[in-house]
């Protein structure tokens, strides 16, 4: 199968853009009706953020075992793979969507929502939680389509999802054709209803254009050593994950306490840095699915020098992005309509950017082939290192100790990546990696 580092990226990068813009514009509609309400769905939101991060140390799991399957043109491997993710992530999927609706209350409390919010939090969170139960086989599905070198048609996919929820919400909030407000719990609906019918078209393309044959009774039983397979890579994969989001919400809690308009500026800057880093992350993802196939193949030379090839035209864009972020900062500023104040903290940050986000780029591009080579324990190791044990007490001693304020916590940002992306690199290397294949 040959696949094309650019063939691969620009789908990806689409894909991921879709699903970025459509939260900004979801965001935006729901202004439209009640600005309090955004409050309301950003916690619905985190909860749900929190259970695809666990759905998704599967589809990586799952997309590295295919992919080195594939590439060892050991197809049985490939199919039981396939059917075994899908069953796990669907029996996930189930039981995380029970848990939502039976303690979807007690979740809120632990996320200290207002008790002004609350309630139309728990409408939000208690219907979305039903979206679980096709977001973990969705994954799985968009996943295998892209180790397959469909990341095209998975494009589609988010396309009509995204716009039939787009459409359900307009619908839900603004009272087309007649309707009443639903508020919060139609949007919610319209998620559920654009998710259902995302799953069909997956599985249509699965069948039809990836010629993957999905047999029920293979769904029914789970091949308990491949999924031991799956979760060695995918559990270490989903580690990590957790571990940055918990040193981020440690970090924004640092940034909280120095005040509302630095936690204005975190909030909105972040969402800046989520754009610069599409490039990188698209890169570094389809360079994933390459470095899979050849080390399956045992083409591990291939496979290191297609990794800094893949690094060099990640930098390369994420320079581009963030120099053009940096040099359009204040037309981004006077769009965003923001206060004397928050453009004086802000404005140091997209200076920064540039260290940064190249550092993350090359973190990340490295860290996926690592993965993608079933080296995912290092990775975790370097993460717990340099997140917890550089990221926080740099970022503190600068924003807290020193009081430099957001900046500081932000260069802790930029020492654990650049740190962690140079050790990473040490790791990528050594060739050590090539021991652990997994086919």
């Amino acid at each position: 199968m040959n696949l094309s580092l650019k063939k691969l990226t620009i789908p990806i990068f689409i894909d991921m853009f879709l699903h970025f813009i459509t939260l900004l514009i979801n965001t935006y509609m729901v202004t439209k009706v009640n600005v309090s309400l955004v409050g309301a769905m950003g916690a619905g939101n985190q909860v749900m953020d929190l259970f695809m991060t666990i759905f998704s140390f599967l589809s990586v799991g799952c997309s590295i075992v295919v992919a080195q399957a594939l590439g060892a043109k050991n197809q049985y491997l490939a199919k039981r793979a396939i059917h075994t993710s899908i069953t796990f992530n669907t029996l996930l999927g189930v039981t995380s969507a029970m848990l939502i609706y039976f303690f979807a209350h007690e979740i809120l409390q632990l996320l200290k929502v207002p008790n002004e919010l609350r309630n139309d939090s728990y409408i939000y969170l208690h219907m979305l939680g039903f979206a679980l139960c096709f977001d973990g086989i969705g994954m799985v599905m968009a996943a295998i389509l892209r180790v397959y070198g469909y990341a095209n048609l998975v494009v589609v996919v988010s396309l009509v999802m995204n716009l039939i929820t787009l459409f359900g919400n307009a619908i839900a909030l603004f009272g087309w054709f007649g309707l009443p407000n639903y508020g919060l719990y139609g949007v919610a609906v319209s998620t559920i209803v654009g998710r259902f019918l995302g799953i069909f078209i997956l599985l249509y393309f699965l069948v039809k254009v990836a010629g993957v044959r999905i047999y029920t009774k293979r769904l029914l039983s789970l091949a308990t050593d491949v999924l031991k397979k799956i979760l060695y890579v995918g559990l270490p994969s989903a580690g990590e994950n957790l571990l940055w989001m918990g040193h981020y919400m440690v970090a924004f809690a640092f940034v909280a306490s120095m005040g509302q308009d630095s936690l204005a500026v975190q909030t909105i800057y972040f969402q800046i840095t989520l754009m610069i880093l599409l490039c990188g992350a698209s890169i570094s993802v389809a360079n994933e699915i390459i470095v899979g196939h050849l080390v399956g193949a045992k083409e591990f030379q291939s496979a290191y020098k297609k990794t800094f090839i893949a690094l060099g035209y990640g930098m390369l864009a994420t320079f581009v992005v963030v120099i053009g972020f940096y040099l359009a900062r204040e037309f981004v500023m006077d769009e965003l309509d923001l206060s004397d104040e928050l453009r004086q903290i802000m404005a140091p940050l997209f200076l920064l950017s540039i260290v940064l986000e190249l550092g993350r780029t090359f973190n990340i591009v490295i860290v996926n082939a690592l993965r993608a080579a079933a080296d995912a324990r290092f990775p975790l190791v370097t993460a717990f290192i340099f997140m917890w044990c550089v990221a926080l007490p740099v970022g503190y001693i600068l924003g807290i100790g020193l009081e430099w304020g957001i900046i500081g916590v932000w260069i802790g940002f930029t020492a654990d990546e650049w740190l962690r992306g140079i050790v990473n690199t040490l790791r990528w290397k050594s060739k050590k990696w090539q021991s652990k294949r997994l086919v």
